[in-house]
């Protein structure tokens, strides 16, 4: 093969190796996390955006930026590989059951998961819109059995709550928008604190979220077994 030839050839196999690789570092680069696909958003107001994340056994998202103060609900767990572009890789588990808060309001960061479980990885997130505290006032919650705080940061707190069957929460006031994941199954009745004797009779399922708002709050479990879910408030 002449110089001239060989040259030519070299040209061209470089340039298909070129073009062949840069749709796969294209989808590489980091999307927004609402934006990612396995990201689902299912609720949102000017505060929050809620997402259901569902990622199957061996699958992957794609590297995703986190910008804003978020707040993730492990609704079922699994064993995962986390990657990040300037990190080592980091092979954890994401626990049933488990809360993890990512504070990244002027830092963010990107990483991409793997389920390496044999089971659907099953998430409940949201991110803080506005960048906070926007000081609604002190949250807190009933001094009782039902009440596990599970989260106390500068923008939002959290609590686990668990009814027995036919247990209330008690009134409580809620001051700042909030958002509420449920781990169990069962019929949920919820105050209407504008009409007495009046409640609004909810069917709940793992991994349903709602957004809720600031004032009175009652919730009693109506079903005979325990209602258990985590209930949010930004600060």
């Amino acid at each position: 093969m002449s110089t001239i030839r060989k040259t030519l050839f070299s040209t061209l196999f470089c340039s298909t190796l070129l073009s062949v690789g840069l749709p796969t570092l294209a989808a590489e680069k980091g999307v927004a996390t609402d934006l990612e696909p396995l990201h689902h958003v299912i609720l949102e107001n000017k505060y929050v955006t809620v997402m259901r994340v569902l990622i199957q056994p061996g699958q992957s998202t794609l590297f995703h930026e986190q910008h804003l103060d978020y707040v993730n609900t492990h609704i079922e767990g699994s064993p995962v590989k986390i990657e990040y572009p300037d990190k080592p890789v980091n092979i954890t588990e994401m626990k049933s059951g488990n809360v993890k808060f990512g504070e990244h309001q002027g830092k963010s960061d990107t990483d991409k998961v793997t389920n390496t479980g044999n089971n659907v990885n099953h998430q409940v997130a949201f991110e803080i819109n506005i960048p906070g505290p926007q000081h609604f006032g002190k949250a807190s919650r009933p001094a009782n059995a039902a009440f596990s705080q599970v989260l106390d940061k500068k923008t939002v707190r959290g609590w686990k709550v668990t009814l027995k069957p036919g247990a209330s929460t008690g009134e409580y006031t809620q001051h700042g928008p909030g958002v509420r994941v449920f781990f169990t199954e069962g019929r949920v009745l919820i105050a209407d604190q504008t009409h007495t004797n009046r409640v609004k009779e909810v069917w709940v399922h793992p991994g349903d979220a709602f957004l809720t708002e600031p004032g009175k709050v009652d919730i009693t479990a109506a079903s005979g077994e325990n209602i258990i879910f985590n209930d949010y408030e930004l600060l």
